[in-house]
């Protein structure tokens, strides 16, 4: 029970102390508390290097911060498992080596690997795992443009306000004197908010011109993407010139990861290189086919897009179809996974209580053999981490700590 409330309610330690005497009156030492979680602990750490990593194909790496020390983790990204959940003094690239060499040694060495633009993890990975194919993350990047975008907004609110203040205090004016001064200000001021405006609209169609027609996986052909990248970064640019905070940032991560964002769209196209071989058609159809897929199969435009390519291909477009929506499946462009294990480990990141590597590591253990209670994917559904990546049963995660659990009485 105090594992449990520990690792499903995330109780302190002097919160099961309560609760034990509340409902139980069973007083329980602070120490008896912290022996037992301890115990465990141990027992966890074991069966965390017990599992051998080979299965992995694609995996996403990331930090997360407590106490302003970062905790090194790993993710694979299709069963969910957290191959690696590490403290660390640092995150540079030595820090990130060693605990990769120890991931190497369980037959950790993934084709693919997703990453963000930290220097440290970036040439670890590198170092280590030569023949991985790194991968730069979409989610981070998708993010900053959209709290651009959200700030602009805010902004305009903001200037809007004080504009039309400024226009009723000139209107309410009677000294002709001050009501020219304050007309002035308040036209000078509604210039700015029409450019203000100008900038936020015309940021908020090039960010999403850029996540869904540039970024998105079902979209156009590389060549396509990487003019429409050029163009988008242009025009921010000019935007930058005019309105430089946060958005001359933007533009200059846009010029130093031109490559690494585009590396997808070669992947997808390496990939419906060998299918169009396969059924003998160019790859421009496949890449329509791709496009195609944006659209929901109600939609008007899946049907005409589909009946024509239909018409082009024959009766294998079906097939070819749902050859390109598997790879578009399994190939990924976001660190959503690592992301996802970070929002279920903060709630047990407190700033102000102190975590040892040795109850980290049982929050690893907790996470990777907790069943999925909903998942939109059938592979998921009702099974742990664990269970999706070996692929084999095991008990529950309490008795493979050693603990005998309470069974109903079958009647």
């Amino acid at each position: 029970m105090v594992v449990g409330l520990f690792c499903i309610c995330n109780s302190s330690y002097r919160g099961i102390m309560s609760f034990l005497k509340s409902i139980f009156d069973y007083p329980v030492a602070l120490g008896s508390v912290f022996n037992i979680l301890d115990a465990a602990a141990g027992k966890a750490a074991a069966l965390n290097e017990a599992y051998e990593l080979s299965p992995i194909k694609a995996s996403a790496a990331d930090e997360v911060f407590h106490r302003n020390q970062p905790i090194l983790s790993v993710v694979d990204i299709e069963s969910r498992f957290c191959a690696l959940l590490a403290r660390a003094g640092d995150r540079d690239h030595e820090t990130w080596g060693i605990h990769l060499l120890d991931l190497q040694a369980r037959g950790y060495a993934p084709d693919t690997s997703i990453v963000d633009s930290a220097k440290g993890l970036i040439k670890g990975h590198a170092d280590i795992l030569p023949k991985t194919t790194l991968r730069h993350d979409h989610f981070h990047f998708i993010r900053d443009l959209r709290d651009c975008a959200r700030h602009l907004k805010n902004q305009v609110a903001s200037r809007t306000t004080a504009t039309l203040k400024l226009v009723r205090r000139a209107e309410k004016e009677r000294d002709a004197r001050k009501k020219k001064a304050q007309s002035s200000a308040a036209s000078i001021a509604l210039s700015e908010l029409v450019a203000l405006e100008e900038t936020h609209a015309t940021f908020g169609l090039l960010a999403q011109w850029l996540q869904h027609d540039v970024l998105q996986l079902a979209g156009y052909e590389p060549q396509v993407r990487a003019m429409l990248y050029d163009f988008i970064v242009a025009q921010m640019s000019i935007i930058a010139g005019r309105h430089p905070h946060r958005i001359d940032a933007i533009v200059t991560s846009l010029h130093y990861r031109r490559d690494a964002l585009l590396d997808v769209a070669d992947a997808l196209n390496d990939q419906f290189a060998q299918l169009a071989a396969q059924y003998d058609i160019s790859i421009d159809t496949v890449w329509n086919v791709c496009y195609t897929s944006r659209y929901s199969i109600d939609h008007c435009a899946y049907h005409d897009r589909s009946s024509a390519l239909e018409d082009l291909i024959g009766e294998k477009y079906d097939e070819i179809e749902d050859a390109v929506l598997a790879i578009l499946g399994k190939t990924h462009r976001c660190s959503s996974m690592v992301e996802n294990l970070h929002s279920r480990l903060r709630p047990y990141l407190v700033e102000r209580k102190t975590v040892s590597q040795k109850i980290i590591g049982l929050l690893q253990f907790y996470l990777n053999h907790k069943p999925f209670m909903r998942s939109r994917h059938e592979r998921l559904k009702n099974k742990t981490a664990a269970q999706a990546m070996t692929g084999k049963p095991h008990l529950p995660w309490l008795e493979m700590l050693g603990f005998a659990c309470f069974k109903q009485r079958v009647a």
